[in-house]
């Protein structure tokens, strides 16, 4: 499994690389959470948009003397949005600000380059999906894939 405290780290890591990047639109934070459940309360009364993430879980492949584990890992990139607060022009507009970031998540993703110590690797396609009203009035996009470690 990889270690939830390097996880944590290579999180905040990934924020501040959105946010180098980006001119416009800015990464507020980090929420990590045990499940997506969790995730609404910590989200609670939080503004901006945020990078949220569950812990990974893992899969175990090999024996004892050598084996890897693959994690599922999901990520979110979110802000709150009141419903129907937004014509539709301005929801496509907020969308779009944060499809820029997914743009830039996803190639930080596809770069190879995951963990300072190279202890992980990306083993799966990324399947990128639109949120709407989710953890209590928050849209965005979700990315999720496998990461493999070796053990």
């Amino acid at each position: 499994m990889i270690n939830i405290k390097r996880y944590r780290e290579w999180l905040l890591e990934l924020k501040e690389k959105l946010n180098r990047g980006s001119e416009d639109v800015k990464v507020d934070g980090v929420v990590l959470a045990v499940h997506e459940g969790h995730i609404i309360r910590k989200l609670r009364d939080r503004r901006g948009i945020w990078l949220c993430a569950k812990y990974p879980d893992a899969q175990v492949n090999g024996g004892a003397d050598t084996f890897s584990t693959d994690n599922q890992v999901l990520l979110f990139l979110l802000e709150k949005v009141p419903s129907g607060q937004h014509s539709d022009e301005e929801e496509l507009a907020h969308y779009a600000s944060l499809q820029t970031l997914m743009d830039s998540l996803k190639a930080e993703l596809l770069d190879g380059r995951l963990m300072c110590d190279d202890s992980v690797r990306l083993t799966s396609s990324l399947t990128i999906e639109w949120e709407y009203d989710i953890f209590g009035g928050w849209n965005g996009l979700s990315v999720s894939f496998k990461l493999e470690d070796f053990g």
